[in-house]
């Protein structure tokens, strides 16, 4: 750790200090259930209080849990992102003031941008998870965090904000080979102040993969890199072996987790079999009709966020699928095993023939949450389709059209196309990005 890290480490900690410690008393809770098994009773009384004050909190304060308040924990309905769409305010707290609230918003990764909200002890938690999962891949607070990612308004960071976190966000839209060896030289050129832990999705380490593979890369010398992170969409072991041997012989780590939330979730152990994060979640695993699934049975995943009391999410229906095994590996830990093959992803390109990154369009819709669903559908070279379900008072469609041309390129011809619903797969998601073309 350099002088400077090391400075940034005592600070932070200091300033924590300063607040009353709240993110050193959520990093100290995550730590210790994380190293219980997942069947002392110490979790489970743990949840129950936390699951108590959340349902006076919800119940007290909200007008969708105001006549749930005799219910027990499963007598709560069931909620979609779509719920809280319709109407936001009415699972917004009225103890708090929404200027005074962290406002999250999701790039819409099955089709459907989404906004939520987040007090501040719930976003305390959200850091304590980063810090604590983090540092399983060897990162050490202080030290540089690079986020490779598309980056939009939404999650842009001031150069301050960055300098003063020792955060990184670096561009990933194209995944071709210019983009990726621009993204390396960006990393080599960070990790020259110290070591780097990166953080990025699973399509992006699987373009540097193959970039690596038909380059013969076999090592890069000049980047330090301390731990990998990935998020968002399979890592698969092929790339994890190749970028692990590339970049040193480092720990490469798949993380669940969600904008709304947090960290669900990281793997140990076993390649994508999550361990829950049961410090600061419930998770359950249903079926059709909502019943609970026995272990080890797929289901949809159902989240309770047991810290948001700015926007209570109980028994949230993340969309995703998977299943609850318990797994002998560092204590029995209770494990998500979630299907990446739910969110299935075409590759595309823009109007000059570059690979995109999927996120490089599903970030763009970030401005627009008033979008129900979209799939965006490659008809031919830098042609497109935009399938729309919006209200019929939707009247951004020029605005929309620009962003789009932003991310595709300005010879994109982009046509839209409303439609009343966007079917599913058998999964349960959507596909969002189609390509009909397939480039030779």
């Amino acid at each position: 750790m350099t002088f400077l890290s090391f400075v940034r480490n005592k600070a932070f900690w200091m300033m924590d200090i300063m607040k009353g410690s709240p993110v050193k008393q959520a990093y100290s809770d995550i730590k210790k259930i994380d190293k219980m098994d997942s069947e002392n009773l110490f979790i489970k009384e743990y949840q129950e209080q936390a699951w108590v004050k959340l349902k006076e909190q919800a119940c007290r304060t909200t007008k969708a849990y105001a006549k749930y308040a005799g219910c027990s924990f499963d007598q709560f309905p069931m909620i979609t992102k779509q719920d809280i769409r319709q109407t936001p305010d009415d699972f917004l707290s009225f103890d708090f003031e929404k200027e005074e609230l962290v406002q999250m918003s999701t790039s819409g990764s099955t089709g459907t941008p989404f906004v939520c909200y987040q007090n501040g002890e719930k976003k305390r938690r959200v850091n304590a998870e980063i810090i604590y999962y983090s540092e399983k891949v060897g990162y050490k607070l202080g030290e540089n965090l690079s986020y490779i990612r598309t980056i939009v308004n939404q999650n842009k960071k001031s150069g301050l904000k960055q300098f003063m976190q020792n955060q990184t966000m670096i561009q990933c839209s194209l995944l071709g080979d210019s983009g990726v060896k621009k993204l390396l030289e960006e990393i080599e050129k960070i990790s020259r102040k110290g070591t780097v832990t990166l953080l990025g999705y699973g399509s992006t380490y699987t373009a540097m993969k193959e970039y690596f593979l038909k380059h013969e890369i076999k090592k890069l010398g000049n980047c330090k890199v301390g731990g990998i992170l990935s998020g968002s969409d399979m890592l698969f072991d092929e790339t994890r072996e190749v970028i692990s041997s590339v970049f040193g012989n480092v720990q490469v780590i798949s993380r669940y987790s969600n904008e709304e939330n947090g960290v669900l979730g990281q793997d140990e152990g076993i390649n994508n079999v999550f361990t829950i994060n049961e410090a600061n979640y419930i998770v359950e695993i249903v079926d059709e009709n909502g019943k609970p699934v026995p272990n080890g049975t797929l289901g949809r995943i159902v989240v309770t966020d047991l810290f948001n009391y700015a926007m209570p999410m109980i028994r949230y229906d993340t969309g995703d699928i998977g299943a609850i095994k318990i797994f002998d590996i560092n204590g029995r830990k209770k494990k998500c095993i979630y299907q990446f093959s739910g969110r299935r992803v075409d590759q595309i390109f823009d109007a000059e023939g570059n690979v995109l990154s999927p996120h490089a369009v599903t970030n763009a819709m970030w401005d627009f949450s008033d979008i129900v669903q979209f799939q965006l559908i490659q008809s031919g070279e830098g042609t497109y389709t935009l399938k729309l379900n919006v209200d019929e008072n939707f009247k951004r469609e020029k605005e929309l059209i620009r962003t789009l041309n932003s991310v595709l390129g300005e010879k994109a011809k982009i046509n839209i196309d409303r439609v009343k619903e966007i079917p599913v797969l058998a999964s349960g998601k959507r596909r969002y990005l189609v390509n009909e073309w397939k480039k030779c």
